[in-house]
């Protein structure tokens, strides 16, 4: 039987569940709204019940942020946490050094893993590169960290060099939103050493009760889908937990609609299409529609045009998904 590390441990009791993938949000000075981040935060955890949360990723516009905004996100996530669920804080960078001073300052101020996405500079790096990457990272660090395997890197790491850079003893998961095939042959291959994780809510189910995937890591859907009161989500995976497949999946069923309206306005823009879009303000808009203000989107980005507004708007209505949050 493999003996995992602590870090190896620490994932596999605290990673289970519901992650969220949160939005910064912005002033109209730019600057990070304080106040809109902990109140979000708060939301998540007690009205949505998320089993933890995943802040300053790519859907937290941390690629638009000084090293000292990233630093704060972090900060004020763990503060308005307060321990109540488990943090992981995106620390990748193009720069090495910044990368591992985002890392030692997520552990010293209390996040409980850090996530790092494939190093994308230079661009297409060899293998030697992101081994020598992950390997100084954590021989410099002591945070338990997740691997990022995001398209946004410009490239994959295949699931052998995956399965090398498992036995790294801070290593300890890794999210990887790729085609089911490679997502699969990971989870079989380091499945047992580290917590393999996809960011599909569409998939979640399937992989949660045929392969054993113990995380939905993570997503914003969870925000977009949910509102007090009507959370299908965390219904079916408990329906799921407690053996009742078939329950499960009639609750998962019910949401189609709202699914076509993510990937029309979340994965479309992103991935499906080659405008090389990130959906940031499609994002805050769909919340702000809700009644959760995120704010204004960071340059280069541009926010939604009326026309769009309108339309998503509208669909939201259709949802029942309009006005249906409250935060004071």
């Amino acid at each position: 039987m493999t003996t995992l590390s602590p870090a190896k441990e620490r994932a596999f009791e605290q990673v289970h569940g519901l992650w969220i993938a949160i939005p910064t949000p912005f002033q109209e000075s730019g600057d990070i709204d304080e106040y809109a981040l902990r109140k979000s935060v708060d939301y998540y955890i007690d009205a949505l019940e998320v089993d933890g949360i995943f802040c300053g990723g790519v859907m937290g516009e941390f690629w638009a942020m000084t090293l000292r905004e990233r630093a704060l996100c972090h900060e004020l996530v763990v503060d308005a946490t307060g321990g109540r669920v488990p943090v992981m804080a995106h620390t990748g960078h193009h720069v090495y050094a910044e990368a591992a001073e985002l890392s030692r300052h997520a552990h010293e101020i209390g996040v409980d893993f850090a996530i790092v996405m494939n190093p994308y500079f230079p661009i297409n790096p060899s293998d030697d590169l992101i081994r020598n990457w992950y390997r100084r990272l954590t021989a410099e660090t002591a945070i338990p960290t997740f691997l990022f395997n995001t398209s946004y890197s410009g490239y994959s790491i295949s699931p052998e060099l995956i399965a090398e850079l498992a036995e790294l003893d801070t290593v300890c998961g890794i999210k990887n939103p790729k085609p089911k095939e490679h997502l699969l042959r990971v989870h079989d291959m380091v499945g047992d050493q580290i917590v393999v994780c996809d960011a599909a809510e569409e998939d979640w189910l399937g992989l949660h009760l045929d392969h054993g995937f113990p995380a939905l890591m993570s997503t914003p859907a969870l925000a977009l889908f949910q509102y007090p009161g009507h959370q299908p989500v965390l219904e079916y995976t408990r329906l799921a937990d407690n053996g009742n497949s078939v329950g499960a999946w009639e609750i998962h069923a019910t949401l189609a609609g709202e699914r076509k309206s993510f990937e029309r306005w979340m994965r479309d823009p992103w991935l499906a299409s080659s405008k090389g879009a990130i959906p940031i303000a499609e994002l805050k808009t769909w919340l702000g529609l809700m009644g959760l203000p995120q704010g204004s989107v960071r340059a280069p980005l541009v926010p939604l045009g009326v026309a769009d507004v309108a339309s998503l708007r509208s669909e939201l209505d259709h949802l029942g998904l309009l006005d249906t949050i409250s935060v004071s």
